[in-house]
């Protein structure tokens, strides 16, 4: 249920389908008052505002015509945008256009409008002599706010277009999920290695398989603790929302003393808990969100847009968004740990991992461009700023590592000197 609640709000169609109801809804209200409320509303609304059918057939008319032209263009304008994405940033950003709410509305009063205008053209009755009606009125009211919301989304596109943008608002989605994930940790208890194998002695262990291939989406963690709760049950992922699997891979094992039986009903309910899906979503994965910033840097650093700057940017981007992880701790999440009763551990994200996934793409297609190679260190050292004891012996492994493969490259003296620079900086600052 989760899952397709989340499809239908991420639908293109959510609100056209919403706006277009209230259009017809609209259209009977309309009707009915002008056949019923004429004289009566009379007293308060303005003669102006009323008009004949004949005239009223009219300007519908032209209302309909004018919102078929405006969604027609509208329709154009966005395959336009789509593309372009697709080709200069990520396919992965697509989405990110067309869940704004500005887009979303503007194709809603678009359709919604030319519905409401043909509707109302289909309910006047022209049969009758001396008949007036609010409908046409209505209607003119309903091309203001569509011209209004046609500016807007002219407005949204030429913002949305823009590199700088886009990753500005990359940037902040990611910093609202990175808090999320931080503020769900603070409340927890953060075992090692060692203290997961402890926990585990002694207990049986039932292996729980995905239920499907795809990528884990998210995880219903507050069914998942009722159930262990319930069943008094040790909960322990060793998967992390992102990654892929497929119906052979352990989603998680279940620890217990043998007090409780875990039938296929139990593991069945367990496997509703964990969504999956045949794309990744940024729900509760903060390093999806990242990872359409890497993109959108290694499509800069091809051939055909070499656009370093928008690369360098992104790697500045990064390592403000790493750097507010640089204090996490490796090692295993408790959630509500209760001897007499189940609880839930789960994998916490590793530094060293998110290391690599962020960086290792720009910098093995940037490693010719001096500039791109000296903003990577610098971004390292944000990171570092805020890193913890461990996570600076990573941070510092990280850097040897990847200043030993960019050294390969035959740089100018002065290229040299600089990435020399930054690289010492960084590890010995």
């Amino acid at each position: 249920m989760k899952n397709l609640i989340n499809k239908f709000r991420s639908s293109v169609w959510l609100y056209p389908v919403i706006y277009s109801l209230v259009a017809l809804i609209l259209s009977i209200v309309i009707t009915f008052i002008d056949k019923t409320y004429t004289d009566e509303l009379s007293y308060f609304v303005n003669g102006i505002f009323y008009t004949t059918p004949a005239l009223a057939q009219t300007v519908l008319g032209i209302v309909a015509g004018a919102f078929i032209t405006i969604a027609t263009f509208t329709f154009s304008t966005t395959m336009v945008v789509l593309t372009m994405y697709s080709s200069q940033f990520t396919p992965r950003v697509v989405e990110n256009f067309l869940n704004n709410e500005t887009t979303m509305k503007s194709f809603g009063i678009f359709v919604s409008g030319f519905i409401y205008a043909v509707t109302s053209i289909l309910f006047i009755d022209v049969s009758v002599d001396g008949n007036l009606i609010l409908a046409a009125s209505v209607g003119v009211v309903y091309v203001i706010v569509g011209l209004t919301y046609f500016i807007l989304f002219i407005h949204s596109v030429s913002t949305h277009i823009q590199a700088s943008d886009l990753i500005l608002r990359l940037h902040l989605e990611a910093l609202d999920k990175i808090k999320e994930y931080r503020d769900f940790i603070k409340e927890s208890k953060i075992i090692s290695e060692d203290g997961m194998l402890e926990i585990a002695k002694d207990k049986n262990a039932l292996k729980v398989f995905s239920p499907s291939d795809g990528y884990i989406q998210e995880i219903d963690y507050p069914r998942l603790q009722k159930l262990a709760e319930n069943h008094k049950g040790i909960f322990c992922f060793k998967k992390v929302v992102g990654q892929f699997v497929s119906t052979e891979t352990r989603i998680l094992t279940i620890y217990d003393k043998g007090q409780e039986a875990f039938d296929e009903k139990v593991v069945d309910q367990i496997q509703k808990c964990v969504i999956i899906g045949n794309k990744k979503t940024q729900a509760q994965d903060f390093s999806f969100t990242i990872q359409k910033i890497v993109e959108i840097a290694v499509k800069a650093l091809s051939p055909g847009i070499n656009d370093p700057n928008t690369a360098i940017h992104c790697l500045r981007i990064i390592g403000v968004l790493l750097r507010d992880l640089a204090d996490i701790k490796k090692g295993y999440v408790i959630l509500k740990e209760d001897d007499e009763s189940g609880f839930i551990i789960y994998e916490a994200f590793d530094l060293e991992v998110l290391l690599y996934d962020a960086y290792n793409q720009i910098m093995f297609y940037g490693q010719s461009d001096a500039s791109v190679v000296v903003e990577g260190f610098k971004s390292l050292k944000f990171i570092k700023a805020k890193a913890s004891g461990e996570n600076r012996n990573t941070l510092k492994a990280y850097s040897e590592n990847l200043f030993e493969k960019l050294m390969s490259n035959a740089y100018g003296k002065f290229e040299y000197s600089k990435i020399i620079k930054e690289y010492n900086d960084l590890i010995n600052d």
